[in-house]
């Protein structure tokens, strides 16, 4: 075989192979879906986080739509927190007077979540949570 044709299929498969593994060493993340339901009722917006059980990451973000949400997130055991505001009639007041939004989705679900996932290495990776106020 002619050595520049040799180098040049060489060069080409080099090429190839980094471009299929990546540059990065970012893990890889996986397809994550659900509904969130509050008494029943889909969460109208708010924002889901899947916290790696082993603090060793930032946690992976979603926003809820419609009691629906999709995220990207890497591979292990993780907590979920779940927040979600709205405006309530006669609530708080910012300094200029304007509503203040209020968080709904009790502490139990967010900042103190017992809530779990594990997410594998698959895109099949769906987790509906079923919230209660009380």
């Amino acid at each position: 075989m002619n050595p520049t044709i040799y180098f040049r299929w060489c060069a080409a498969a080099f090429f190839l192979s980094v471009i299929g593994i990546g540059c990065s060493n970012e893990p890889r993340r996986y397809h994550v879906s659900g509904s969130v339901t509050i008494d029943g009722q889909a969460v109208t917006t708010g924002d889901i986080l899947f916290v790696p059980a082993a603090g060793d990451r930032g946690p992976d973000a979603g926003t809820v739509k419609d009691g629906k949400y999709e995220l990207l997130a890497t591979q292990g055991k993780k907590r979920v927190e779940i927040s979600a505001s709205k405006i309530r009639p006669g609530g708080a007041r910012g300094a200029g007077g304007e509503p203040v939004p209020e968080e709904y989705i009790p502490a139990r679900y967010n900042i103190e979540s017992k809530l779990t996932a594990d997410v594998q290495a698959s895109d099949s990776n769906r987790f509906d949570f079923s919230l209660e106020s009380k």
